[in-house]
């Protein structure tokens, strides 16, 4: 059976038809770009960059068919997948830290020789990525969004503590996820053209 080159022309096509060989032309095209978006990132923890650049990839596979190229180029979607996938193991890292923990901070700090470093570390590169990346949003907005992704409240105590109908606040996190989106996207381009 034929099978077309894959070129600039043709690999978002190509992949979509789940064609391994345009997963190829991207890993050489783009590669670099993404060692360097997750090695920023993952500077805490560098022994997940090569995890993180494979499930960048896996996710490109199987949403191929989610990637619009009226509203961004291929370039720009890649970073944010790599971008965003970066947070997630920086939170799950974070999650880990305390799980192995197994007791408070407020217990631990306590103990003599304990160093608790790495996990401010952790926690202050998540906090500053969260709040660069909600910084385009309005006061309220991102007041919303720190109390859902970050302090891990349900919409049910947001609604009652802000007044505002549950419905307004998802469609609050919906206009916002698309502003990050579209934010993010538009840094991007400027940085890497």
């Amino acid at each position: 059976m034929y099978k077309p080159k894959i070129t600039d022309n043709n690999f978002v096509e190509r992949l979509r038809a789940k064609d391994e060989r345009a997963l190829e032309f991207i890993i050489e095209k783009y590669g670099g770009l993404l060692y360097s978006i997750i090695r920023k990132k993952l500077s805490l923890i560098p022994d997940m960059v090569d995890e993180c650049f494979d499930d960048v990839l896996m996710k490109a596979w199987d949403h191929a068919d989610d990637y619009n190229e009226d509203k961004c180029d291929f370039k720009g979607w890649l970073a944010a997948i790599a971008r965003y996938q970066a947070i997630d193991y920086l939170r799950k890292a974070k999650r880990e830290e305390f799980s192995q923990m197994g007791e408070s901070l407020e217990d631990m700090a306590n103990e003599p020789g304990f160093d608790d470093e790495r996990f401010t570390r952790l926690e202050e590169s998540i906090d500053s990525e969260f709040e660069q990346l909600v910084s385009c949003l309005s006061p309220e907005d991102r007041e919303i969004f720190r109390r859902i992704y970050q302090k891990g409240e349900s919409m049910d105590e947001i609604s009652k503590d802000l007044n505002i109908p549950k419905d307004q606040l998802y469609n609050h996190t919906s206009r916002g996820k698309k502003k990050i989106r579209k934010n993010y996207l538009i840094s991007k381009e400027r940085k890497y053209g």
